[in-house]
């Protein structure tokens, strides 16, 4: 799929195109188009995660045009969406024209899939006009989709004084920029391609994304109601604001949104199922909880890998309903399926540990940690015992995040919390002043008033509301 299309002008023409294919269709008329047309449209609809439509547009476009390199091209795309790269490979042998700079870009791409970076890089570098805006493009884009953006820097600035202000230029820029991390220059440039076109959907999104990884969630969703204004079918905005609502602990408005991405074919149906099946445990309702669950356990689509998870919060479920054999049997095949996964055995210690059985709970921790001895693992172990209140063990196991990986996200301000709930005040200065964005003297005055709170339960759940717009607990 080539970006270029979500470009404003072209994908006006491309919906247009897509309504006189749908009205010839419905009539049963023959329509025809010029290989090029059919080709882009049938990458307008994969662009828009309309594949079942995107393949019969090409499998058409090949029946009126036998042979056709840019309909072969997309039929290859389309296939590597679909991860059947060796159906792909397949389309790309019966493509005769090997100059074409697309066909080369096609074939870097599968290269570049395989690992082969000099091979892909070779093939790239005999492209004939390295500096013609529509192969910087596909190049560029090609690189970022595949997880270099670092690569594409080179060829975006072949073009950097020819095309500075040309929006096909300035779009894969925004995306280079973004794919690097490099935020500020992103929004930089998606805020200049709004200036051009305020009723371009991608360029919001993009923004949006800016947003939401500077956890900016508020902003994120506004600059997604831009998108959904101007294309309301827009899947990709629905997802952000789901993500950026449940960020906000706002689920409801994150599952009302998630259902319309499940709509627009951005998420599947598993996804929508598992999202309220985790929401309905988190609030406690263990019944809707396991039957959300059960429906993603037995679908078919189902990834494997998800499984051992999914196993284990069903036997939570079923150990809060009562139904303590059953929850074991559950626990035990998630073990099965995933006898190095680390997750089960962390999800039963921490419901061990809520319940008050310490020894269980550590016992079921020492084999996540046998499984993965990591500071991911001691993260997870000390925020569950931040969350039954158990201080002592989560002093451990925070301190062992630190010790395995002193940057780990977060860690200096949770080591900052765990330590004003032990009135520690030694420790607490200690990593107060290792946090990105340290307590000041009026915030300690407001902190050395709670350590007089004697009520336990209270103090932690008033550290938590001073610490919990970080999404530290």
């Amino acid at each position: 799929m080539s970006k270029k299309n979500l470009l404003s002008g072209r994908d006006k023409e491309l919906q247009e195109l897509a309504e006189q294919y749908e009205a010839a269709k419905a009539e049963n008329k023959p329509i025809y188009l010029d290989a090029d047309d059919l080709a882009d449209l049938a990458d307008w609809y994969a662009m828009h995660r309309k594949n079942s439509q995107a393949t019969e547009v090409v499998e058409y476009g090949l029946s009126l045009h036998p042979g056709s390199t840019p309909l072969l091209v997309e039929q290859a795309y389309l296939f590597m969406d679909a991860r059947e790269r060796d159906k792909a490979k397949q389309v790309i042998e019966e493509i005769t024209e090997d100059y074409s700079s697309e066909v080369k870009v096609l074939k870097a791409n599968i290269l570049l899939g395989e690992g082969k970076i000099d091979e892909a890089e070779q093939l790239l570098d005999s492209i004939e006009d390295k500096e013609d805006l529509a192969n910087i493009v596909d190049v560029s884009y090609m690189y970022i989709d595949m997880g270099y953006p670092d690569k594409a820097v080179p060829w975006l600035t072949r073009g950097l004084e020819k095309y500075a202000e040309e929006e096909e230029y300035l779009a894969v820029t925004a995306d280079c920029f973004l794919a690097q991390g490099l935020k500020d220059k992103a929004e930089m440039f998606y805020n200049k391609l709004i200036d051009k076109n305020p009723y371009s959907a991608p360029y919001w999104f993009g923004l949006a994304r800016c947003y939401f990884e500077q956890q900016l969630f508020d902003k994120a969703i506004e600059a997604c109601d831009y998108a959904i204004v101007s294309d309301e079918e827009f899947a990709d905005a629905y997802m952000m604001k789901g993500h950026a609502f449940y960020q906000l602990g706002n689920e409801e408005s994150a599952l009302e949104n998630y259902t319309l991405a499940e709509k627009y074919k951005a998420v599947s149906p598993n996804f929508l199922h598992m999202f309220i099946g985790f929401n309905e445990i988190s609030k406690g309702h263990w019944e809707e909880g396991y039957r959300y669950l059960e429906l993603v356990i037995h679908s078919k689509d189902t990834d494997s890998t998800m499984l051992p998870s999914l196993y284990a919060h069903v036997a939570i479920c079923l150990y809060n309903l009562g139904e303590k054999r059953q929850a074991d049997l559950f626990f035990k095949k998630a073990h099965e399926i995933g006898p190095k996964d680390a997750e089960p055995y962390l999800i039963e210690g921490g419901m061990y540990m809520e319940k008050g059985d310490f020894d269980k709970a550590v016992k079921k921790w020492a084999l996540a940690l046998e499984c993965a001895p990591c500071a991911d693992t001691w993260n997870e172990i000390g925020m569950s015992s931040m969350e039954t209140g158990h201080i002592q063990y989560a002093q451990t196991a925070f301190e062992q995040v630190k010790k395995l990986e002193p940057d780990f996200e977060n860690i200096n301000e949770k080591l900052t919390a765990l330590y004003l709930l032990l009135d520690d005040m030694e420790n607490f200065l200690k990593y107060n002043q290792l946090c990105a964005h340290p307590f000041q003297a009026k915030d300690l005055e407001n902190m050395l008033d709670l350590l007089d709170c004697k009520n336990r339960d209270e103090m932690i759940k008033r550290v938590k509301e001073i610490f919990g717009g970080s999404g530290l607990f």
